[in-house]
């Protein structure tokens, strides 16, 4: 259950008598002895955003200078953080469980992350949540238990000392050879991750300098926004049209760093750049002298026996792409295990910025995963994997045609990957929504987390591999009856009192916070 949406602040200093001459000092004191009255409450949560300096200097009768500097003194003292273009937000107090407020003096990088949406990616999925539908998972029911046993039995009788001593950085070179291998690259060339994750931050750390521009699809994987930002990108959108000619001219406009890019069963959208695309993004990533950087996490859980066209990698001749993908789609996300395939210098770099945080990753996995891969049992775990996707894609089109029939969403059918990104028919309160959903048992993943800038509230994502068919559709004919309830209460209010913007804020903020997503992977 969603906690209820608590009312407007009660920012009132009618007790306060205006003071004159150079009194302002006293002022300041007496506006931060009221803020920190309203901190200890629980009108706002800790992460809760205050309102402006300008709201709390009409609300208080005093000068935007005088909540300047009270700010100032709170953020000083740890009890609240200010970010750049979003605002003042409440820090952890210290009466929860610590003596210090340490909330309060991570540094302005780290709080470039300290967002709703990174904590719902770093949050697994809630046990307590009967139709998690927002969760980025291939179907574990297809997990390979037999095969997977039979490998780390293979490899603690053969390989035991190996799989758990220091590895190279780069990853375990059995792994990396049969990754090789696998995708017809260069061994020393292939570097192992832990995930996808991984190496995106890790191409975002090596790749960008604060200030940099870097061009990514709208929408887009919300964890490379958050890798890039904390990096110190500015974030450029390019439309999922994929049109060469508006990417030329933001290229020309912004001479960006790098070219962030999902082609393959695109995350949210699930569409697919054609190969003419494909070529002219080479082409034109060579004439400017470009990085492309490839998240292919999806090529091969394709669906209909139709695989979709060769990787940029693939058809890249001047060595301008770093290919990143993981085994999380493919098998189970828990094993952590992802690559990069990059020129040999960027490899080696790579490596000397992972071994700052992470020496190596875990060995007996990637020596497992090296066994299924070579003996053929992977790619045979690959043929029943997508044969049980089409069937969950099947049942959630089915059930989401219904909404669309009922005048509530549209959709694209996807080829491959594991979602449908949806748009709902029309204005809602968005966020109504998504707490009327989680009401009734439901996680979807909000639109508005997969773009860098203007944020687009009438999208949502729905994995449809994360729960066998029975809950999957039960799941979405619950959906159906949020946004039917929304739009008719909606409807009965349409000439009712407006939410205030400030309103609108907290309610944004509790209803991303409860919920449980656990990847826009």
């Amino acid at each position: 259950m969603m906690k209820p949406i608590k009312s407007a602040l009660p920012l009132s200093l009618s007790h306060v008598e205006p003071l004159s001459g150079n009194q302002t000092g006293r002022l300041v004191a007496r506006v931060i002895d009221h803020l920190e009255t309203v901190l200890a409450g629980q009108t706002i949560q800790p992460g809760g955003r205050l309102p402006s300096e300008r709201t709390v200097a009409t609300d208080l009768h005093v000068s935007r200078n005088t909540v300047a500097a009270a700010y100032d003194e709170l953020e000083e003292r740890g009890l609240i953080r200010r970010m750049r273009g979003k605002g003042a937000f409440m820090c952890n107090p210290r009466d929860h469980g610590e003596l210090f407020s340490w909330s309060g003096k991570v540094s302005p990088t780290a709080h470039l992350l300290d967002e709703p949406v990174l904590e719902m990616l770093a949050r697994n999925c809630a046990s307590d949540v009967p139709y998690p539908l927002s969760a980025g998972t291939p179907s574990l029911a297809c997990f390979p238990h037999d095969m997977y046993k039979l490998a780390v039995n293979k490899v603690i009788s053969e390989d035991f000392p190996a799989a758990l001593a220091i590895a190279p950085t780069e990853g375990q070179n059995r792994l990396r050879n049969s990754i090789a291998s696998w995708t017809g690259v260069e061994a020393n060339r292939v570097m192992i991750t832990s995930g996808a994750q991984e190496g995106i931050d890790l191409l975002a750390r090596c790749l960008i300098a604060p200030g940099d521009i870097a061009i990514v699809e709208a929408p887009t994987y919300p964890g490379v926004l958050q890798c890039l930002r904390a990096a110190g990108a500015r974030l450029v959108e390019w439309s999922t049209d994929w049109s060469l000619e508006e990417l030329e001219q933001l290229v020309i406009r912004h001479r960006p760093k790098l070219i962030f890019t999902t082609p393959t069963y695109q995350n949210p959208t699930g569409r697919v750049m054609s190969i003419t695309t494909r070529e002219g993004l080479l082409d034109l990533a060579r004439r400017y002298y470009i990085p492309l950087i490839e998240d292919d996490v999806y090529a091969k859980t394709y669906l209909d026996q139709r695989p979709g066209p060769p990787s940029l990698a693939k058809l890249d001749r001047h060595s301008q792409v770093i290919y990143v993908s993981t085994f999380s789609k493919m098998l189970a996300p828990g094993l952590r295990i992802g690559w990069i395939v990059a020129p040999k210098y960027m490899v080696k770099q790579l490596s000397l910025m992972k071994m700052r945080a992470n020496l190596f990753t875990g060995g007996l996995n990637q020596l497992v995963l090296a066994n299924l891969i070579d003996s053929g049992n992977f790619d045979r775990h690959l043929v029943n994997l997508r044969q049980q996707h089409a069937v969950l894609r099947n049942a959630a089109v089915s059930s989401a045609q219904q909404l669309v029939d009922g005048g509530l969403i549209t959709f694209s059918r996807p080829a491959g990957g594991l979602y449908l990104w949806c748009k709902v028919v029309g204005r809602i309160d968005f966020e109504s929504f998504l707490e009327k959903a989680a009401e009734i048992g439901v996680s979807v993943a909000p639109g508005q987390a997969f773009f860098a800038t203007v944020p687009h509230s009438s999208f949502f994502r729905i994995c449809f591999t994360a729960l066998p068919e029975t809950q999957l559709r039960k799941g979405i004919e619950r959906l159906r009856g949020a946004l039917r309830n929304v739009r008719e209460t909606n409807h009965t209010h349409s000439h009712g009192p407006v939410l205030t913007s400030q309103m609108r804020s907290l309610r944004k903020q509790e209803t991303l916070k409860g919920q449980p997503l656990s990847a826009f992977l």
